[in-house]
């Protein structure tokens, strides 16, 4: 795991752009030596200034990176039913029954909201609809890859970590705010990776935690 140097590649950007800036100004009046070392001033200025907001917005950038493991590691599978927004239908290759999966870390959404989320005839609450179909689009019909926790014992329902190509659909989930994190995620394998995910969307208001939520 490496966490994404996010504060050092908007620094880069920035002083990219004074660089360009200060290129198409006219150097006419001034010394090229005189404008060479006022601009490196500048850019130096400029990245200070920058610093503490890129300091301030960390939180919402630096979510930490998780390298999926080896293949042969982990069971492929294809997604036939999502069944919610933490269970799913899948065929596990070579294997001709169904398996119930449920994602690891990752809690049902409150049944008790707000009224005015569900003024539309009683229909689905938008945090719970909005959780099924991002994992209708993302999963639905696609080859992934489960990871078992050798801390969780395996039962009839399957608790897995869901590759998706390189994404780890539970970080992505509670990242974007589509379940609560689950009280028994210590001393799991990810269990830092999948709090930090459900810290950032609650602090950037996305999913469950928007403004206009149910709390």
């Amino acid at each position: 795991m490496q966490t994404i140097p996010i504060v050092k590649s908007a620094m880069q950007r920035v002083k990219s752009m004074m660089q360009k800036s200060l290129r198409s100004v006219s150097i006419s009046h001034r010394p090229k030596s005189l404008l060479i070392s006022q601009g490196r001033s500048f850019i130096k200025l400029s990245s200070l200034l920058a610093l503490p907001l890129l300091v301030s917005a960390w939180p919402a950038w630096a979510l930490t990176l998780v390298a999926r493991p080896d293949l042969r590691s982990l069971k492929r599978a294809q997604v036939i039913r999502v069944v919610d927004y933490n269970t799913l239908v899948v065929q596990l290759e070579g294997d001709l029954n169904l398996r119930l999966v449920q994602l690891i870390g990752i809690d049902p959404l409150p049944a008790e909201v707000n009224p005015t989320w569900t003024e539309l005839r009683r229909q689905t609450p938008l945090p719970i609809y909005n959780a099924g179909q991002y994992l209708q689009t993302a999963l639905l019909g696609r080859e992934v890859f489960l990871e078992l926790d050798p801390a969780l014992v395996p039962t009839p329902t399957l608790p897995a970590y869901v590759w998706r190509a390189n994404t780890l659909i539970n970080q992505e989930m509670l990242f974007l705010g589509h379940g609560l994190l689950s009280p028994q995620t210590n001393g799991l394998k990810y269990g830092a990776i999948l709090k930090e995910a459900a810290n950032a969307a609650r602090q950037q208001g996305r999913g469950y935690w928007t403004p206009y939520g149910p709390r």
